[in-house]
């Protein structure tokens, strides 16, 4: 964001439901907010199919045509707090299919990239932001094998080869209630939406 700038634009990413859940998080996270104005803050929020042949299609579209200046990556990961990603790694899992019966031929993510990226968002001060507000959360140093951490891994390098001016974080919410009812897991860590989504303000707000 340039000095003259006086409105920052976020883009929000979630994914839509998968592992038989109706509902994710972190899609009714990027449909809460986008086209909210937080503090000097306009949101975009896309929901990303989790699909490892088009996702990455509809990110870098979203890339060329809002130019953000900060990229908020959610998902679901089934723990009991928010966790903000540190470590996106170049490993992916040729075991798991994504929502469109794709298997990825290698566990490898590029063979032409780093083993891993940091997240160039600090995790701890937006961790201490929400604990002061009593809402749970940690840092998380794996982001999985799956497709969080592919995207992360994908928004990280697109940042880095391209030297783009934006800063970028992946973001794990725990499952909803609903999800713990939907399957009968009641043992399930779960956190409301509307605490999920107040967490995700604060710290938008944080952001300057």
């Amino acid at each position: 964001m340039s000095l003259g700038d006086s409105v920052s634009k976020i883009l929000v990413t979630g994914f839509e439901p998968f592992d038989g859940f109706l509902i994710n998080p972190s899609e009714e996270i990027a449909k809460a907010l986008d086209g909210k104005k937080i503090n000097q803050h306009s949101i975009i929020g896309i929901v990303l199919p989790l699909d490892y042949k088009n996702a990455l299609n509809i990110l870098d579209q979203a890339l060329h045509k809002h130019h953000p200046d900060y990229i908020l990556c959610f998902g679901q990961a089934n723990r009991a707090v928010i966790t903000i990603e540190r470590i996106a790694i170049n490993v992916l899992s040729t075991k798991k299919t994504d929502n469109y019966n794709n298997t990825p031929e290698t566990d490898v993510i590029n063979f032409e990239g780093p083993a891993a990226y940091f997240a160039n968002l600090e995790p701890q001060p937006l961790v201490q932001i929400l604990r002061d507000k009593e809402i749970p959360a940690d840092i998380s140093y794996h982001a999985g094998t799956y497709g969080c951490n592919w995207l992360f891994y994908n928004v990280m390098q697109r940042i880095e080869t391209s030297g783009l001016d934006i800063q970028a974080t992946f973001i794990h919410l725990p499952p909803l209630p609903a999800q713990a009812i939907q399957k009968d897991i009641m043992s399930l860590a779960t956190m409301p939406l509307d605490l999920q989504i107040e967490a995700v303000v604060e710290i938008i707000k944080s952001l300057s």
